[in-house]
């Protein structure tokens, strides 16, 4: 099929969108704002509800943070160790607090990516209501895959910061540096890891075609390293690299999958 077929194929699904949005379109402003209120309240209740949990579970939630410290060897710790320190009397429950939070908004991910698919589903057409179930899936997957990620390279992404410093300067961890540290990489990742899909779901709406995304391969390479430095709060080649690495595996992953789709669509239909 030419590519002014499928320009022409685009533009007449954007027509059908606009008629059908402008038909669901009934709902007033106020209406908008509650719904999105209500959407609100539940990814609240939600992240709530998981801290809360997460409060009485802190000590082991803690170990399992810190294991990736505690890795490295001893010659880079120094004399305290991988133990945290805190300047202030109130630093313990600020730090709990803080790990209970970070813990909150990373297993509460698929209630809160569900409401914000739910907010936007009333604007989208039936066909593309029916990738709800595959979008909210696909999304837990990633920003999971993508949380994992940030703890895999936790480690080597100290052991290469702290050895900068090592016989030069002496480390002694502060409890709430560290947690920001760590909470920065969780976020960071599992939020990176989503925008395969968004790019995947721009292609299914007609936004960007299969060809543009082919020749802007080198394009994508330089863009996703670029974002890799900036996302990663330790901006080290390690982490850089295993962060850069998944996201352009996902990015050739899109194509094929449009590719794919485009291929169905074109498929004449055959009936009994």
């Amino acid at each position: 099929m030419s590519e002014s077929s499928n320009l022409r194929r685009r533009r007449l699904g954007f027509v059908k969108r606009r008629r059908s949005r402008a038909q669901t379109q009934a709902m007033t402003m106020v209406e908008h704002l509650v719904e999105l209120r209500k959407r609100l309240v539940f990814s609240l209740a939600a992240f709530v509800a998981i801290s809360v949990a997460a409060f009485f579970f802190f000590e082991p939630i803690l170990d399992f943070l810190l294991s990736p410290l505690c890795t490295l060897p001893k010659s880079l710790l120094g004399p305290q160790g991988c133990a945290l320190s805190g300047f202030g009397p109130a630093e313990p429950f600020v730090v709990r607090l803080k790990v209970t939070a970070m813990v909150g908004v990373v297993f509460s991910a698929p209630v809160w990516l569900y409401q914000v698919w739910a907010f936007v589903t009333p604007g989208l057409t039936p066909g593309e209501k029916k990738y709800a179930l595959p979008f909210i899936a696909s999304s837990i997957l990633l920003f999971a895959t993508g949380v994992t990620f940030a703890y895999l390279t936790l480690a080597p992404g100290l052991r290469f910061l702290i050895g900068l410093g090592e016989g030069l300067i002496t480390p002694f961890f502060r409890a709430d540096a560290y947690l920001n540290f760590v909470g920065l990489m969780f976020i960071g990742f599992g939020l990176t890891f989503e925008l395969p899909l968004l790019l995947f779901f721009l292609g299914l709406a007609g936004a960007v075609s299969v060809q543009q995304l082919a020749r802007n391969r080198r394009g994508a390479f330089v863009g996703i390293v670029a974002l890799a430095a900036v996302v990663t709060p330790s901006q080290d080649p390690y982490t850089m690299l295993l962060m850069s690495g998944p996201l352009y595996l996902l990015f050739e992953l899109d194509i094929a999958l449009l590719k794919l789709v485009r291929r169905r669509k074109s498929e004449p239909s055959t009936g009994l």
